[in-house]
């Protein structure tokens, strides 16, 4: 299968997993309001289900666009370097709704899409992208610290600003 393939792949697991999350998103304000630690209770006080679910739409829709472009540069090293850090912010993600909903022992929404398809799909496309060296050594061991890096405080950050889009 082909760079761009696995792009449009990894795409289709985020939107999957981003609309099991909206479509759910009552549940999950409620999880992640009452059942969710201390921090993540402060970050999702005060937020409405519709503005949950115009943030997802809105974030969903910065990650396809970046799938997008990097599909249409494939052969492109910055772009394999993109989409394997969107792999491992994908399975971070999977990995984080595993252990609040083994911490709280409740379903958190997210979890079924986490566990079926966007972890197999993120840990996939990763081995793959090693074994056929889609970047250098140096640069796929970079891929998790910036995928980190994203998933805190920039993932915050842009999910504020979305927020704050959906609120004027």
């Amino acid at each position: 299968m082909s760079r761009r393939s696995w792009y449009l792949i990894l795409g289709l697991a985020l939107a999957l997993h981003n609309g099991e999350e909206a479509v759910r998103a009552a549940r999950m304000l409620q999880f992640m309001q009452s059942d969710a630690p201390g921090f993540l209770r402060e970050v999702y006080a005060g937020i409405t289900v519709s503005e949950l679910q115009g943030s997802l739409v809105i974030l969903t829709a910065i990650a396809l666009f970046g799938v997008v472009v990097a599909a249409g540069f494939s052969a492109a090293a910055a772009s394999a370097f993109g989409m394997m850090v969107l792999a491992a912010l994908l399975g971070l993600n999977a990995i984080f709704h595993i252990a609040l909903s083994i911490q709280a022992g409740a379903y958190m929404p997210g979890l079924v899409t986490a566990l079926l398809i966007s972890l197999p799909v993120s840990i996939t496309l990763l081995v793959r992208a090693r074994h056929q060296r889609w970047v250098s050594a140096r640069a796929f061991w970079a891929v998790l610290p910036v995928a980190i890096l994203i998933h805190g405080p920039v993932l915050s950050a842009v999910f504020t600003l979305s927020l704050g889009l959906m609120r004027e």
